[in-house]
């Protein structure tokens, strides 16, 4: 039984073992194979309605991270444990990707290439781009020229999203601006209400590339953080799970779509992730979601550099088992060692539980 303030959840498996990580592993698989198409034919078949399945994995990932973000604000409820996780989460395998940029990339997959490269301004001052969360989407030029898309990690663009979730949600548990769960629900549903609204009223283009981006990443963060507070909803029962889906299927073509789909997918993610008898290899998965995501979109766009004009097909079969060898790499080397560090000189527990879950 684990307790978290007023809450008493008995067997919750999101402090136990889970199928989380697998499930992370699918999301980051499902954005893989949508960028398999699109850098080869310019579409994203896997889609329903307007919804590509890249695009909802991304959304998947922010219900994730609000989740267990809230959890472990509640639980362990010091900011300095805290921010030392997220950028040790986060940093690592960012700076060896931004190394790999310079020292693979932008030499030996440009044209013009060259050693010369390595100590261009123009190339330190992408890699300095990428680690300050600025925009990831362009290149020095060059970079997979003659390639359809000419950038060199566009995927990396969520992830100044994501920090910024991980600053905001601090700061609103820290100063009690979103302690407790009708704060939170009243943040989310101000947040939804908002993404659903204000593209009709508010000429976006006229602001900042990113405030739509906010908005919409904002309302499946704050959904997880809803979750935390609502354990009753975090095991939802399969009929729910279909009509879910079902009324995404029905209605997910009009304006209320996406708020259709997140919840069809929300229910979705936990009927797999947080099951009651979860099995013990599955649960042993390493967590390779973070390098398969990271990873994947350079190595796709390097195979097609070296072997343009290649199928979708052919793509997948060379890149794949690459990036996914980069991605266990990546884990066994970078990320599990940097993660072991968040857990020195940890301060006395809040609460105990068995185990501290997927996150």
């Amino acid at each position: 039984m684990a307790t978290c303030g007023d809450q008493t959840v008995p067997n919750d498996p999101l402090f136990g073992a889970n199928h989380l990580t697998a499930v992370r592993w699918g999301l980051a698989g499902l954005v893989a194979l949508g960028h398999i198409f699109l850098l080869t034919d310019g579409y994203e078949p896997i889609r329903l309605h307007q919804w590509t399945g890249g695009y909802m994995a991304v959304n998947g990932f922010f219900i994730l991270s609000g989740l267990l973000i809230a959890k472990s604000l509640s639980t362990r409820r010091n900011l300095g444990t805290y921010l030392r996780s997220r950028l040790l989460r986060i940093y690592p395998a960012l700076i060896a990707m931004a190394l790999a940029f310079i020292l693979v990339f932008a030499p030996f997959f440009s044209e013009p290439g060259g050693i010369e490269r390595i100590w261009s301004a123009e190339t330190w001052r992408y890699a300095s781009r990428v680690l300050a969360m600025g925009d990831p989407e362009h290149a020095p030029g060059g970079i997979f020229a003659g390639n359809l898309e000419a950038d060199f990690n566009g995927p990396l663009w969520t992830i100044r999203f994501e920090m910024l979730a991980y600053l905001a949600a601090a700061f609103g548990f820290f100063t009690g601006l979103m302690g407790g769960f009708k704060r939170v629900i009243a943040a989310y549903l101000i947040v939804q209400i908002s993404y659903l609204v204000l593209p009709h009223v508010v000429d976006f283009a006229t602001l900042s590339a990113g405030a739509l981006s906010l908005l919409r990443l904002s309302s499946p963060f704050l959904m997880g953080m809803v979750l935390w507070h609502w354990p009753a909803a975090r095991r939802p029962h399969s009929l729910i799970v279909a009509s879910l889906a079902a009324l995404f299927v029905l209605f997910g073509a009009g304006p209320v779509g996406e708020l259709l789909a997140n919840l069809a997918l929300i229910a979705l993610l936990l009927r797999l992730g947080l099951p009651n008898r979860p099995n013990t290899m599955v649960s042993a998965i390493p967590d390779y979601s973070y390098g398969i995501y990271i990873w994947h979109y350079p190595v796709m766009q390097g195979v097609l550099f070296l072997q343009p004009s290649i199928s979708p097909v052919v793509l997948a079969i060379i890149s794949i088992p690459g990036f996914i060898l980069l991605s266990a790499l990546s884990w066994h080397l970078i990320e599990k060692p940097a993660l072991s560090l968040k857990k020195r000189r940890r301060p006395k527990a809040v609460l105990v539980f068995d185990s501290e879950g997927a996150q």
